[in-house]
């Protein structure tokens, strides 16, 4: 069945809002979508949505018989909900959520003993588009893993720089959670005698790797190597836009311009949702059926900016933008 994007939007906000796998008919038995049983339109939409999905379903009346019910176990709850997110961030050219697996793999890169592995698990994974940049975004997982840099192992300096070397740690909630203490530690280990063993010589290339970066990004200020305290925004800054209220000024056909932050937003998530689709960034232009008066402008900023970035994905370069002109 094809649905267009507005009609699906208008179907699946009412549903995640109102069950979304968090309303419990029965025990154990959790509703994605109820919808009148007369409506065949939305019926017909949610047995398309359903169709070939990776986990177990199953669809039944109400007691009243007025609504069809569209439910999953506790067992396949987290992946019917995550699905839910999924489709419905795509649809709407936003972000995606990481997924339970994915989660879980974050949530174990603070305590592991192989850190790297995981860091380079979640690095393939952006690679294959299959990850957002920023997934790292918790302010409290950032901190500890910045924490555990402190206990100066070579293997987790290896895997923060990979980290970092892929987007995945959000750079706005870095900039917020950073201290001194873990600047001064790595232009410590930095500027230190180089070491004859080649596992600990890991630990300075990787914090070399981490400095360099955190600098390209404002996070630590290159004039007197602390935190840069003159920023809050780091993607902004990397980017090369500020904003201002509703008002986003950036360079466009060589001119400074003033950009309505709404229409921004809207252009930006207009080229990740056609992405989203499979079709490739090269190919757009303003005369793309999608690209209308409002958001052209934009667009136009979008493109040359992106189009000038090279060492960025598209995808990876959407996510900074969005991210630098956010409130």
């Amino acid at each position: 069945m094809n649905i267009d994007d507005q009609r699906l939007l208008t179907f699946l906000d009412p549903q995640i809002r109102e069950y979304g796998g968090n309303v419990e008919i029965e025990t154990g038995l959790w509703v994605l979508f109820a919808v009148s049983a007369a409506d065949e339109e939305a019926n017909a939409i949610a047995h398309s949505l359903l169709d070939g999905v990776g986990f177990a379903h199953d669809a039944g009346e109400s007691e009243d018989d007025q609504r069809k019910l569209y439910y999953v176990d506790t067992a396949n709850r987290p992946k019917a909900v995550h699905w839910l997110k999924d489709l419905r961030t795509t649809v709407a050219g936003e972000i995606r959520p990481a997924s339970p697996e994915q989660l879980a793999l974050i949530d174990e890169l603070a305590g592991s003993n192989m850190p790297h592995r995981i860091a380079q698990q979640l690095a393939e994974m952006h690679l294959r588009d299959a990850i957002s940049a920023g997934v790292i975004h918790d302010p409290t997982a950032v901190r500890t893993l910045l924490d555990r840099l402190h206990s100066r192992e070579p293997l987790f300096f290896s895997a923060f720089a990979a980290l970092l070397t892929h987007y995945l740690i959000d750079m706005t909630v870095l900039l917020q959670q950073m201290i001194d203490e873990d600047v001064g530690l790595g232009n410590e280990i930095v500027k230190g005698a180089i070491s004859q063993d080649p596992f600990f010589q890991t630990r300075q290339t990787a914090a070399a790797n981490i400095r360099n970066l955190l600098i390209r990004f404002h996070v630590i200020n290159p004039l007197d190597q602390l935190k840069n305290t003159a920023i809050i925004n780091p993607y902004a800054a990397f980017m090369e836009i500020t904003r201002d209220g509703d008002d986003v000024t950036a360079q466009v056909d060589a001119n400074m311009t003033k950009l309505n932050r709404h229409n921004f937003i809207h252009a930006i998530r207009s080229v990740r949702r056609n992405l989203y689709k499979g079709e490739r960034f090269e190919n757009f232009s303003t005369r793309a059926p999608w690209v209308n008066e409002e958001i052209a402008y934009s667009f136009r900023f979008i493109k040359q900016r992106l189009d000038m970035r090279r060492d960025l994905s598209p995808g990876d370069g959407l996510f900074m933008l969005e991210r630098a002109v956010e409130p």
